[in-house]
């Protein structure tokens, strides 16, 4: 059996990932989506449907950015596979860009609840899916939806994502992961790329893999790209059943 739970990052939702799973569903991967709820969509936290530890029982943690702290503790703790898409331990890093990146992220908090919140976002998501393009109905969706309840989470994760220091709670060092860097991300630092790799072979009993996209930002959209993660996952899988 092969399923995933994919999880969002900041200021995302569980809408991100239809090509994601129409890719794999065609495949026959089960899959399901985690909800933070910032917007109109109630928050949601699936769990794994199987739970033994077969050998061919494979159980995927695909996390973008801030999702992969987001993501329920068991859930990632149970995954025996984790895709960590232009995720990180520590956002912030510790080098030249740490002192202008704070002021980012303050002046992003301060926006929150306030007329500046809607341009805040804006330029939010232009950055994070640049080169690619975002509609005006997409801006629409991301912009006008946000609720109270979601603006109290947006704050708080903003908070999380700040704050991150290490990798995040409940990885089990036993998962097989792969790291997913898009080269055109106008959201992370190299220097924080570098840091989830560096921390991941000191935890991991067994190195992580890496692929490297020179053509996407921070969001992945290219239907070419998310194939050369399931590619990845099925090779191991086929691997195991031998």
């Amino acid at each position: 059996m092969k399923e995933i739970i994919a999880m969002h990052g900041w200021a995302g939702d569980s809408h991100q990932w239809s090509n994601w799973e129409k890719i794999f569903k065609s495949c026959d991967w089960e899959w399901q989506t985690s909800e933070r709820g910032y917007k109109d969509i109630s928050p949601h936290t699936p769990k794994w449907n199987h739970t033994s530890n077969h050998v061919e029982l494979k159980r995927v943690a695909i996390c973008h950015s801030l999702g992969s702290h987001l993501i329920d503790k068991e859930v990632l703790h149970s995954a025996t596979h984790v895709v960590l898409i232009n995720s990180f331990s520590r956002f912030i890093p510790s080098g030249k860009e740490n002192r202008s990146i704070k002021l980012a992220l303050n002046q992003m908090l301060k926006a929150i609840k306030t007329p500046n919140e809607a341009a805040m976002l804006r330029k939010f998501y232009i950055k994070a899916y640049k080169p690619n393009y975002i509609g005006v109905k997409s801006f629409e969706s991301n912009l006008l939806h946000i609720s109270d309840s979601g603006r109290l989470r947006l704050k708080k994760d903003l908070k999380l994502l700040m704050n991150s220091n290490s990798l995040p709670v409940g990885l089990n060092n036993s998962a097989k992961v792969l790291i997913v860097n898009s080269e055109q991300d106008y959201i992370l630092a190299n220097q924080t790329k570098e840091t989830l790799a560096d921390d991941l072979k000191s935890y991991l009993k067994a190195v992580p893999s890496i692929i490297n996209l020179p053509d996407e930002g921070h969001f992945i959209t290219k239907a070419k790209n998310i194939k050369k993660v399931k590619h990845w996952l099925e090779f191991d899988h086929a691997k195991n059943m031998v």
